[in-house]
């Protein structure tokens, strides 16, 4: 429980079931309307395998400083999202679903996207959305306990990454565009790219990379810069999957505060990291290590059935008294694979 007169925030995830036949034939029809890259329209990019329930609960368990927690989708709900509150997990107005027709409130003509970048460049838009707010994916989680100061210290942000020199990144931008003009494929909107255009469009010679942990955002400085400089912000949304033209908002707005002397830059943090087969080995003994706060699992759906069932198995060990009845008696042995 939060102390009295504790300060609360929000934590903010966007979510998406990729497995949902309406959006599957969406998404198809809209990508006949756009070149897209292949990596940006994946299927393993829209699959959820009920890691949204282990953040959850992982924010239920490890951030008591927690206010809300809003579920960013596109007409959407995780099936056993209110069971959290009917079970008695939470409280009945803790976790609330926010649709993508709400966040782009003024830019509907923008809808529907399938595109993570541009959803996150709406998140401010969120009716009641504390100051500050912790972005996090849907396959990120907390590790173990979390205190406000990891995130704000006299209201200052804390960011945790390292300093790199655009110029390498960049020559490599410019030749990736060369062969573009020769062979026509759309240009793969890479997750480092998209850092390092985020500080040269402010003038910036170096950025300071991020890795896959929850992120604190300051809602009110990428309010005022977005709103204040709309072609940046629709050339932000306009794509429904992601392209190479479009930068990470949320390393942008570091770089906004970094200008601004708003942020106490720290050394990346160690991470309980799995990514597909990679990782396997370390991230359930890590599940219990006290020094790594947050964990990242990326692309469950490709691993073979025999390390997915291990994996959902440790996860329920770690959260069940956090985790819905209903989910433990579906999950994870009615999850299939191929």
């Amino acid at each position: 429980m939060t102390a009295a007169g504790e300060e609360q925030i929000d934590i903010v995830i966007a979510w998406v079931d990729g497995d949902d036949p309406q959006l599957k034939q969406k998404r198809e029809q809209y990508k006949k309307t756009e070149n897209v890259a292949s990596g940006a329209s994946a299927a393993t990019r829209f699959a959820s395998n009920n890691e949204i329930y282990y953040n959850i609960a992982s924010i239920i368990k490890y951030v008591p400083f927690c206010r809300y927690i809003y579920i960013v989708t596109d007409g959407q709900q995780p099936p056993f999202i209110d069971d959290f509150a009917k079970q008695g997990i939470c409280s009945a107005d803790k976790i609330r679903i926010v649709d993508h027709k709400t966040i782009f409130s003024g830019y509907e003509q923008f809808l529907p996207t399938f595109n993570t970048r541009s959803i996150e460049s709406m998140l401010w838009n969120i009716p009641g959305l504390s100051d500050y707010f912790i972005y996090m994916n849907d396959d990120f989680f907390f590790n173990q306990h979390s205190t406000i100061d990891d995130f704000l210290a006299a209201k200052k942000m804390i960011v945790y990454g390292f300093w790199r020199k655009n110029a390498t990144l960049l020559t490599k931008l410019r030749y990736r565009e060369f062969l573009q003009r020769y062979n026509g494929k759309q240009l793969q909107p890479k997750h480092t790219t998209a850092q390092m255009l985020s500080a040269k469009i402010l003038g910036m010679r170096k950025f300071y990379e991020i890795d896959h942990y929850p992120h604190i955002v300051d809602k009110n400085i990428l309010k005022e810069y977005l709103l204040s400089h709309p072609e940046f912000l629709i050339n932000q949304i306009k794509y429904k999957f992601r392209n190479i033209a479009q930068v990470n908002i949320i390393t942008f707005m570091n770089h906004l505060k970094i200008q601004k002397y708003e942020v106490i830059l720290k050394p990346r943090l160690p991470l309980n990291y799995l990514r597909s087969e990679r990782g396997l080995e370390d991230f359930i003994p890590n599940l219990q290590e006290e020094s790594i706060k947050y964990g990242c699992m990326q692309s469950l759906d490709l691993l073979d059935a025999d390390s997915y069932q291990t994996i959902a198995n440790a996860m329920v060990d770690k959260f069940s008294a956090y985790l819905p009845a209903s989910l433990l008696s579906a999950a994870p042995s009615s999850k299939s694979h191929d």
